[in-house]
């Protein structure tokens, strides 16, 4: 299922055919910006609820992407596309809607589209298909971890975030209520949804509890966090005991938390 659909962006002075993705032309009117027959046909990519669409997870099957300057918002401009389409422009406009421009004619005002003949309409219906690949992901959400440290004085904690999370989560001060606490703060990007189903999910971040110097754990320390969004996988730190020989004291454990 792809989680998105693509209708045409209509306008008001085109005669449409029995579909949105058709009009009515006659013959020997040529492609000009604004005339009978337009030089653009528009087309819009919207993702479903609940999932979001970025510019890079799209193309035109067959099609050559030009190199052209990096603009804002992000595009990407193609060209080899099926006659009589000389050039074809996809334009993010927000996290859910993907513009799709269609050149007929070429652009001198669009970087790489200025060369080319413009479509003249013949005596006989023109059809083209247009084929785009692309995926949506799933839509990322706001995000709130709170990890309380453990009661008394002879354990420390440290958090450290996936590097490619670093400019979306923000760790913020102490705890509330007496309790000394981390707490992880931000915004999780799109996820995709092709991964492996025995797969722990996207990797956010690691919680290390280690005891201080002399002390070890009866048992291996646990973490909870209330919610089914995130899965934790935890990895026990075994140091060889100094009055049991061959046996290990529990002296720490790295967790490590995933998004669903």
């Amino acid at each position: 299922m792809a989680n998105y659909t693509i209708t045409r962006h209509t306008e008001t002075d085109h005669i449409y055919g029995c579909t949105q993705f058709s009009t009515m032309q006659i013959e020997d009117q040529m492609a000009v910006d604004g005339g009978l027959l337009d030089s653009t046909v528009v087309w819009d990519i919207t993702a479903d609820q609940g999932f979001s669409l970025d510019i890079e997870d799209f193309s035109f099957t067959g099609a050559t992407q030009l190199n052209v300057p990096a603009t804002l918002p992000p595009s990407t401009s193609w060209e080899n596309l099926p006659y009589p389409i000389l050039y074809a422009k996809m334009v993010k406009v927000s996290s859910v809607l993907i513009r799709v421009t269609l050149y007929l004619a070429p652009d001198a005002s669009q970087p790489g589209l200025g060369v080319g003949n413009s479509f003249v309409m013949p005596s006989t219906d023109t059809n083209v298909t247009v084929p785009i690949e692309g995926c949506a992901k799933i839509a990322g959400h706001s995000m709130r971890l709170w990890f309380n440290e453990p009661a008394g004085n002879n354990t420390i904690t440290e958090i450290t975030v996936n590097p490619d999370l670093e400019k979306r989560l923000a760790q913020v001060g102490e705890g509330e209520g007496g309790l000394k606490s981390h707490e992880v703060v931000g915004t999780l990007p799109p996820q995709a949804l092709d991964k492996v189903a025995s797969s722990s999910g996207d990797y956010l971040m690691s919680y290390v509890v280690v005891a201080s110097s002399g002390y070890r754990y009866k048992s291996t320390p646990t973490l909870s966090i209330n919610s089914k969004l995130y899965n934790v996988e935890s990895f026990a730190q075994l140091t060889p005991s100094s009055y049991e020989e061959g046996k290990n004291n529990i002296t720490g454990v790295r967790f490590e938390i995933y998004k669903k």
